[in-house]
């Protein structure tokens, strides 16, 4: 009895073992996780929300003051591989009088892994010719800039002028380029800011 109780000891040990290294295959992955925007109207501290530089919440919708706000909730993207993509889009609205020349760039919440080495964004205009809120074919225009994360902090990216009530679409091209297998199971967290100073 005491023979056939250790085989089926060892038999469990041997069935654990083998769910273990079978579940951390499938569970490999890497993550950017609530992502988030805000939108800020200059340079200097912002608490009182902002009068000129909005985001509409619905792309496809109109610039009434119920689709419009300084901070929209970004996405979880995950099982991000090197030949993982993904896009965000935005659009910001100058409700303000004077035009605004806006300036983008990334902050990190948290990034313990340094993952902004190794995701790359690239940021060009869109010109949503039908309003649908989609990236058609042929609505991709001009590039603000390309690069990681790090450098989208650093750097940032000239979104350019954006004249009194005009809407002007953004697009946030997200490659991992730059990841490896060094970077499996990690995760970060970061803000994407656009600041508009009066021209």
């Amino acid at each position: 009895m005491k023979k056939i109780l250790a085989s089926l000891v060892i038999i469990a040990m041997a069935v654990v073992s083998l769910f273990q290294a079978t579940s951390a295959v499938f569970e490999e992955s890497v993550r950017v996780a609530g992502t988030s925007f805000t939108v800020g109207t200059s340079a200097e501290d912002n608490t009182a929300g902002n009068t000129a530089l909005k985001f509409l919440l619905n792309v496809s919708g109109s610039t009434e003051s119920s689709n419009l706000t300084d901070t929209v909730a970004g996405p979880v993207l995950d099982n991000i591989d090197s030949i993982w993509s993904d896009v965000i889009l935005l659009k910001l609205y100058n409700k303000g009088t004077t035009p605004l020349n806006v300036v983008s760039k990334a902050e990190y919440i948290n990034d313990p892994n340094t993952l902004r080495d190794d995701i790359f964004v690239k940021a060009v205009a869109w010109n949503d010719a039908n309003n649908n809120g989609v990236l058609d074919s042929g609505e991709e225009g001009v590039s603000y800039g390309y690069d990681t994360i790090l450098r989208w902090r650093n750097d940032t990216f000239p979104v350019g002028l954006l004249g009194s009530g005009e809407v002007k679409g953004v697009a946030l091209k997200f490659d991992g380029t730059g990841v490896t297998d060094s970077n499996i199971g990690q995760s970060a967290v970061y803000d994407f800011v656009f600041t508009g100073v009066e021209e």
